[in-house]
C-alpha cells in the first residue's frame, strides 16, 4: 500500500478511535492507536508531496523543544503541557530525531523510478543508499563537513539531479575529475581508452514510462577492475552534431559522437541502459556537492519474491 493511501486510511479512522467518550471510557488500546492515527497519517500524507527529510525535519524541530519542556516540568513535579494527540506525537520527537540523524549521515532508502539503471535495477527496487562512505554532508544545505573518499569509477550514485535538485537521481560512475570521456558509436572510451564489453545475448523488457516493449543487447562491461552488465538499444540516439541536447560546459559533440573532460570537483555518470538513460550525456556532470550517497544494495519485494543483491562493489 502507498504511502498516500495508508496515510489517507489513518487520517479518517483517527477521529473515529480519538472520541471523547471513547478516550475517558473505552479501551486504553483504542486511544493509543487512534492517537497513533491522528500523527501517522499526516505524516503519511505530508511525505506523498514532500520529501519524507523535509517533514522529518520540521517534525523534529516543532516537537523537540515541546518534549524538552515537558522533561522539564515532569522532573520540576508539573502537569504535562501537551495531552491526547499532541502530546502522544510530542512523546514521538526522539524517534524523529533518531531517524532524521540516521537517515541524513549514515544512509537512507530510495525507490528506482525508471529503466534507466537496467539490467541491475528496474523500476521499484528499494535502494539502501550510503551516505557516509564519502563524508559527512550536511542536509539541505550541499555542504561537506568532512570528507572520508571519493567516488571511484564503477560506483552507483544517488544525487540530486543538477537542473531540479529536488529529484534523486541514480547513476554509475564512468569519469573522476581529470578524465577524457568519450561516446561515439556506442562505444565508450576512458582516457584514450576503450572500455571492453562482451555480448551475452538478448534482453527483452516492457519500458515503464511508455509502456512499450523493448529490446536490447546485454552485455558485459568492465571498468576500473569492476565488472556489471549493461544494455544496449540498437535504436538509440547518436549523440553527435545536429542533435536536440544543448551544448555542455567542457564537452564537443562532433559527427563522431561526444568528448568531454571531467572538471574538478564533478563526475560524469551514466545509466547501465545505455540507449534508454537521461544522463551526463544529455545534461553534464554531477557537482560532488550534489552527491546524496553510494547505492550499496537493492532490494525487489515483488509478487512476494524477495531478491538482495550487492550494487556496488
Amino acid at each position: 500500500m502507498s504511502f498516500f493511501l495508508t496515510g489517507l486510511a489513518l487520517t479518517a479512522i483517527a477521529p473515529v478511535l480519538c472520541r471523547k467518550a471513547l478516550a475517558e471510557h473505552g479501551p486504553q488500546w483504542a486511544n493509543t492507536l487512534g492517537c497513533m492515527s491522528a500523527v501517522l497519517g499526516p505524516f503519511y500524507l505530508l511525505c506523498t508531496f514532500i520529501d519524507m527529510h523535509t517533514v522529518l525535519l520540521v517534525c523534529a524541530a516543532v516537537s523537540g523543544p515541546l518534549w524538552i519542556t515537558e522533561r522539564t516540568r515532569a522532573a520540576r513535579g508539573k502537569s504535562r503541557f501537551t495531552e491526547g494527540v499532541l502530546g502522544f506525537a510530542v512523546e514521538l520527537a526522539p524517534i524523529a530525531v533518531l531517524l532524521l540523524v540516521f537517515r541524513s549521515f549514515i544512509a537512507e532508502g530510495y525507490i528506482v523510478p525508471s529503466s534507466s539503471m537496467r539490467p541491475n535495477l528496474v523500476v521499484g527496487n528499494y535502494v539502501l543508499v550510503d551516505k557516509f562512505t564519502y563524508g559527512l554532508r550536511l542536509p539541505l544545505f550541499y555542504t561537506t563537513l568532512f570528507a572520508v573518499s571519493s567516488p571511484k569509477r564503477a560506483d552507483v550514485l544517488v544525487f540530486r539531479f543538477p537542473l531540479d535538485r529536488s529529484k534523486p537521481y541514480i547513476k554509475r560512475v564512468i569519469g573522476i575529475p581529470g578524465d577524457l570521456i568519450e561516446y561515439r558509436a556506442g562505444e565508450l572510451y576512458v582516457n584514450d581508452v576503450k572500455i571492453n564489453e562482451e555480448d551475452i545475448g538478448r534482453y527483452d523488457y516492457i519500458d515503464e514510462s511508455s509502456g512499450k516493449p523493448k529490446q536490447a543487447r546485454i552485455m558485459t562491461e568492465e571498468l576500473a577492475g569492476a565488472r556489471f552488465q549493461i544494455l544496449h538499444d540498437t535504436q538509440a540516439k547518436e549523440l553527435g552534431r545536429g542533435s536536440d541536447f544543448p551544448d555542455i560546459p567542457g564537452c564537443d559533440r562532433s559527427a563522431e559522437g561526444l568528448k568531454c573532460l571531467v572538471p574538478n570537483d564533478s563526475f560524469f555518470v551514466l545509466g547501465d541502459n545505455r540507449g534508454n538513460s537521461l544522463d551526463s550525456r544529455y545534461w553534464g556532470f554531477v557537482p560532488a556537492r550534489y552527491i546524496i550517497g553510494r547505492a550499496i544494495y537493492s532490494i525487489s519485494l515483488s509478487k512476494m519474491d524477495f531478491q538482495y543483491k550487492k550494487v556496488t562493489n
